[in-house]
């Protein structure tokens, strides 16, 4: 399969991490399954082609940031497009607290309506990737919300920034907050308390540096991420994914890191891995 990385226009830096693409051709052979991991960021996925046998063959919906972990039959072939998010563009693009939709996927025409069904019948016809952003980018630039960010949005993004490795209790004193004041304003943005987002955002952190290298083994990469031992690495590992580390990382090669903020179009020989899953 082809995967490409797209970094988005300077003008969506606030609100898109990057574009993706991934397609298969003709004469190859697809995976089975896709195993979904916990992801704190959303994604809108726009399926062209068989893809995942849980939707229709054209479909566009919206992933929200979820904890959760689940698997998907793969079709004959396949073609995506994917916009991921940052974490905090569920109140920017729908004025709603991400509590009302996390742990969800819902269709995008549900979401936006007319103007998003007459969307995704535009990228389904569309010649290329390069058309795909331009339309894209247009609707969430008419869509996001002209309100001023919530200020606790710079504790979310300091989380990510720090793979979850955060003082939150010094986050709740620095924001003049309240603990309740703080953790429900949090929640509002990113759909999770202050503690559980770091988690998720460690587990995300750790298959990140995992590919960097330089970790001689599960045990050095678990305590550079901040876990307590081996087995607390294991069981919070297989809490967002469903596997054991060792199932996960024993194919994925050390040379394959994915920087979506390369300022030109990456593509590369696929292994089966996105940021938020893998195919088995």
């Amino acid at each position: 399969m082809k995967y490409k990385i797209i970094a988005p226009p300077v003008h969506l830096n606030s609100l898109v991490q990057c574009f993706w693409t991934l397609e298969s051709s003709t004469d190859e052979t697809t995976p089975r399954d896709y195993y979904l991991m916990a992801d704190n960021c959303p994604e809108i996925i726009f399926q062209y082609n068989e893809g995942f046998k849980n939707y229709s063959v054209q479909s566009a919906r919206m992933r929200f940031q979820h904890s959760v972990h689940s698997r998907f039959e793969v079709g004959n072939k396949i073609g995506f497009f994917g916009v991921r998010l940052h974490a905090h563009a569920v109140n920017q693009l729908l004025c709603m607290p991400a509590t009302e939709v996390v742990n969800q996927v819902y269709d995008f025409a549900d979401l936006f309506k007319p103007e998003g069904a007459e969307l995704a019948d535009r990228v389904y016809n569309a010649v290329d990737a390069a058309e795909r952003i331009i339309m894209i980018s247009d609707f969430l630039l008419r869509k996001v919300s002209s309100l001023r960010p919530d200020p606790i949005q710079h504790f979310v993004d300091h989380t990510v920034k720090h793979a979850g490795n955060v003082d939150i209790t010094f986050m709740q004193q620095a924001s003049g907050l309240s603990v309740k004041q703080f953790e429900r304003r949090f929640k509002a943005i990113v759909g999770f308390p202050p503690k559980y987002f770091a988690r998720i955002a460690r587990f995300q952190a750790v298959k990140d540096r995992y590919c960097a290298g330089g970790f001689p083994s599960l045990t050095n990469l678990a305590y550079s991420c901040n876990y307590y031992d081996q087995s607390h690495f294991n069981r919070e590992f297989k809490e967002f994914s469903g596997v054991q580390p060792l199932q996960y990382f024993r194919a994925k090669p050390v040379d394959s890191r994915r920087n979506a903020n390369s300022k030109t179009i990456q593509s590369q020989k696929f292994d089966g891995y996105l940021p938020c899953g893998w195919f088995v």
